[in-house]
């Protein structure tokens, strides 16, 4: 920020963290922003915070910046934009930097991998794996979007329990049939049986136990085949939902082939004390001394848990891809698990994991209460999609006369729109009450809303593409609110990606939109009372269709033609 920048300048502000000293003021005459670092420093430096204000507003140098003067308030600094300067620079440098503008370069050279969705193939994704799904496609954005080379990881738990009671009832019941239609969701229907079925038959889990141990420890032949068939069927079937919703990995790693590695990490941690063998012959790791609850990584016949695998996988990431950060996009549920796999590969000797991150969020749940997929008692992904869809193009159809190809992607991108934004625009610490019309709604906090925002700009500006200068000198007061809001994004990226909050981008383009349409609604662009002020107002519309794009970018948005 360019406040930060002038501050910086003075000797004893140098190591100050000013940018989270700046504020903006609750009345206007008190400027556009306001920074109150010398209210931090008053004890460090022992001198009264006003005597300091006024010793920082002194040495500040301002005829080269965006300001037009600094003022002190008591001991707030008070900054007053030099608007004629800032609109002639900034929306200059927006025009001229595009999909560029915003982007910043703290993560070029570095490699980050981020790992998400992770859905069990089982049966198909329900509206909760939307979550992972999403945050952690658009957090791979972000990171790109600030020069990270960034890894879309996807892991598949392949090998775990409930893998081998899908397994066993396709045995059961499956009479070695092919899919019939989405195959994840044709799989679905015999995973559900199994449970109704267990509940009064307990011998199937004992055969499912078998099934898993044939798999893990005997490696029989025809056992792995069929394993194999099935849990690739599901992936197939996941691929589809992916492509839906327009999301796409890198690499998939399966927990299979990192269980024999994993078991070989559980030796090492039981010869170098990390790891105990319990009276029942289990592994553990000896984490309460650490203050974490002791970690089970290898069951008593030998057969291995997720975790046993995701240690493997873990150091198989940062020796083959040579990574600078690793991050997990996981559920809250899983706080214990990352804090306990993380503590046992540093106990293990691993300095990179400083370098591991468990972004945590909490779950998507219908208004009467907790999904289950075992029990059939879920929303399916593919569905929520579906009907978004349907009734996008019934909004659509209500609005415009187009051809039907041309109505159906409209539709696709308005549904896919409001489903990634009702999802990210919720900081991951809250739950996410899933509801079909709030999603849809073209008015107030939603995905259509911005997209709507979006197109009007774009609707003005084809009709009136040639733009000239910007330099203005008075200022209508949305003319400046838009100026400010469109010169805080760079900001927000870097907020949004320190923080690894991609709602902050959403809250963002969400007030962005606002901006936009408050200006829109007071200050007429293509009939301006002259042509400077028509230029300049084109300017704003053009600069802020860019910056809504950039938005779009990170967040996994596409925009429609018309809406």
């Amino acid at each position: 920020m360019e406040i930060s920048r002038l501050l910086k300048k003075i000797d004893y502000l140098k190591n100050e963290d000013i940018e989270n000293s700046i504020e903006k003021p609750a009345k206007e005459e008190f400027g556009d922003f306001s920074c109150k670092i010398a209210f931090n420093l008053a004890k460090k430096l022992k001198k009264n915070p006003n005597d300091i204000a006024n010793d920082i507003a002194e040495k500040i140098e301002i005829k080269k910046s965006m300001f037009e003067k600094v003022e002190v308030k008591g001991a707030y600094i008070n900054f007053f934009f030099n608007y004629e300067k800032l609109s002639d620079f900034l929306i200059k440098e927006i025009m001229n930097n595009g999909k560029n503008y915003g982007r910043s370069e703290i993560g070029r050279g570095k490699r980050v991998m981020v790992e998400f969705s992770q859905p069990n193939p089982v049966h198909p994704m329900h509206i909760g794996h939307a979550r992972t799904t999403l945050l952690g496609d658009a957090l791979s954005n972000l990171f790109e979007f600030n020069g990270y080379k960034v890894i879309r990881a996807n892991y598949m738990n392949d090998v775990g329990f409930q893998v081998s009671k899908l397994v066993t009832a396709y045995v059961l019941w499956g009479k070695n049939q092919n899919p019939k239609g989405k195959p994840d969701l044709w799989l679905w229907d015999f995973y559900v049986k199994f449970h109704k079925e267990a509940k009064d038959k307990p011998e199937l889990e004992a055969k499912a136990r078998d099934m898993l141990r044939k798999f893990e420890l005997e490696k029989d032949i025809q056992v792995s085949k069929l394993w194999r068939k099935i849990v690739n069927w599901c992936i197939d079937g996941f691929k589809e939902t992916y492509k839906k919703i327009g999301v796409d990995f890198d690499i998939y790693f399966y927990e299979s082939d990192y269980r024999d590695l994993g078991k070989k990490l559980v030796n090492e941690a039981l010869k170098k004390g990390v790891a105990f063998k319990s009276e029942n012959q289990t592994i553990v790791a000896d984490l309460e001394k650490h203050g974490l609850p002791n970690f089970v990584l290898l069951r008593s016949d030998g057969t291995g848990l997720y975790q046993t695998s995701d240690l493997g996988l873990t150091v198989h990431k940062f020796e083959k891809y040579k990574l600078d950060k690793s991050i997990w996009v996981v559920s809250s549920q899983q706080k214990l698990y990352f804090s306990q796999i993380f503590k046992t590969l540093e106990l293990l000797g691993y300095k990179w994991v400083k370098d591991c991150h468990h972004l945590s969020f909490e779950h998507v749940v219908l208004p009467e209460g907790k999904m289950s997929s075992r029990e059939g008692r879920a929303i399916m992904l593919d569905q929520v999609t579906e009907e978004l869809e349907k009734m996008a193009l019934n909004e659509t159809e209500k609005r415009n006369k187009l051809p039907e190809k041309k109505k159906k992607d409209i539709a696709r991108k308005i549904a896919v729109g409001a489903l990634r934004y009702s999802i990210l625009k919720i900081d991951v610490k809250n739950l996410i009450t899933f509801d079909w019309e709030k999603m849809l709604s073209f008015d107030g906090n939603t995905g259509p809303y911005i997209q709507y925002a979006y197109i009007r700009c774009k609707s003005i500006l084809e009709k009136n593409k040639t733009i000239n200068n910007f330099k203005l000198k008075d200022f209508d007061e949305k003319e400046k609110v838009l100026l400010k809001k469109l010169m805080e994004f760079p900001d927000v990226v870097i907020q949004a990606e320190k923080e690894l909050k991609v709602n902050l981008i959403c809250n963002y383009v969400y007030d962005l939109a606002v901006c936009f349409s408050e200006f829109y609604h007071s200050c007429p662009v293509l009939k301006a009372e002259d042509e400077n002020k028509k230029n300049f107002r084109l300017g704003l519309t053009k600069s802020t269709k860019i910056v809504i794009e950039n938005c779009f970018k990170i967040l996994g948005i596409e925009a429609p033609e018309i809406m």
